[in-house]
């Protein structure tokens, strides 16, 4: 009973450092501190712990992966490559509805906070004449933004889970492959018996560019995702398939020379304050999670006799609730996995419970009213929130139905 009161004590404060802006790093860092009060930790233990975890080759290799993602970001958006992706999209997919869809998920592979406001003019010019509902639109929007979340190897929060959890990125890429197969053909459920239920039919875009030139656009704005891809994924010993880390080198070289881009210029993206940000909330979440593994409090989570139903049901609630709480992928990873984690270990569904709990974590996320994509977009386009729930809450069932179905059964 005292360890749980603990345990709400760590999760309460942090939430009430997020409500209050403090930076995601710092507030982790005060739990942090925090945590080796409460438990006891010796504080030499602590900080040759915290050396440990941060200066680990793996976390290492983490920080340069989030610093190269970073880059490649930047240097597309500022040669507008998305802007001939977008162009390309409306030549090749001749209806507007769909381009609409496809617009956000295509800005959907450049992690950033926000991301949903790049994609929202698209969406916006897409559908000027179909007069859609404010909240529908910020659906399209939001919903289609966030198709990849659950396996593009770019995005820090599925970093961090595959950081935190030890499992191979590959293989959590290869299970969590058919929840966002999901995500799309829910969303494509949900759009077109809108567009069924208000008779709104094709609307085909004017005359394109022609083919080599539409194709010639697209490339320039996917290249670098299309090589990531394969590097990362295309098993042709003895050269590939490269570690995430290698394969992101290559395509910045590639891309920087390429693009031409000068020593002042990649300074100016390496230390952003974007970049500096994200990897101090590594960081902090690293040294977090090393502390809750020290502590021997802990310890006896690892040999409590737990049923699966009891691990689900507590792995549901703490995931979703959190997730909801803080609307930040990375904050919630920061606050439920440490802890949830050596509660499952002992398990023979380690794995399966694993990602269990970052799905939910994803649903909880989604529907999040501090998701700063869902509070930009439903700006951009005056919606409601609970309009737009509307829109998004048969998907959302269904998927954590789906999830904990699973979980219970494999």
């Amino acid at each position: 009973m005292l360890l749980a009161l603990k345990f709400l004590l760590l999760v309460a404060l942090l939430i009430l450092l997020l409500r209050w802006k403090v930076e995601l790093s710092l507030a982790v860092f005060i739990v942090t501190l925090l945590t080796v009060a409460l438990f006891g930790v010796d504080p030499l233990l602590a900080a040759r712990s915290a050396w440990a975890g941060v200066s680990d080759r793996q976390t290492l290799e983490l920080f340069l992966i989030i610093v190269l993602v970073q880059y490649i970001g930047a240097v597309q958006k500022s040669r507008r490559m998305y802007d001939r992706l977008i162009d390309s999209l409306n030549t090749m997919v001749r209806d507007k509805r769909l381009v609409a869809m496809v617009s956000p998920a295509i800005i959907g592979f450049l992690p950033m906070p926000g991301g949903a406001l790049l994609s929202a003019p698209l969406v916006q010019v897409s559908t000027e004449r179909m007069r859609l509902k404010p909240a529908f639109n910020a659906f399209l929007n939001f919903w289609f933004r966030h198709d990849w979340e659950l396996i593009w190897p770019l995005y820090a929060g599925l970093l961090l889970f595959q950081a935190l959890s030890r499992i191979p990125l590959r293989r959590i890429i290869l299970f969590q492959l058919p929840f966002s197969i999901l995500h799309i053909l829910m969303g494509l459920a949900v759009a077109f018996l809108y567009f069924r239920r208000h008779g709104i039919g094709p609307d085909r875009p004017g005359a394109g560019n022609g083919l080599h030139a539409t194709a010639r656009d697209f490339f320039a704005g996917t290249w670098p995702i299309l090589a990531v891809i394969l590097l990362f994924f295309l098993r042709l010993p003895p050269l590939l398939p490269l570690p995430l880390h290698w394969a992101l080198l290559l395509v910045v070289a590639v891309l920087s020379l390429w693009k031409k881009v000068g020593m002042k210029e990649i300074a100016a993206i390496v230390f952003a304050r974007t970049t500096i940000r994200s990897l101090l909330v590594i960081a902090a979440v690293i040294v977090f999670q090393r502390i809750i593994q020290v502590s021997a409090a802990f310890d006896t989570l690892k040999t409590m006799d737990i049923s699966l139903g009891t691990a689900v049901a507590f792995i549901f609630l703490v995931s979703f609730a959190v997730a909801f709480l803080t609307g930040v992928n990375t904050a919630y990873i920061a606050i439920a996995f440490p802890v949830l984690l050596p509660l499952i270990q002992g398990l023979p569904n380690y794995f399966y419970l694993s990602l269990y709990m970052y799905i939910v974590g994803f649903a909880g996320i989604l529907v999040s009213p501090l998701h700063l994509c869902l509070v930009l977009t439903n700006e951009y386009f005056g919606a409601s929130l609970l309009d737009v729930y509307r829109y998004m809450a048969l998907p959302i069932f269904v998927m954590i139905a789906l999830a904990t179905g699973l979980v219970l059964v494999l």
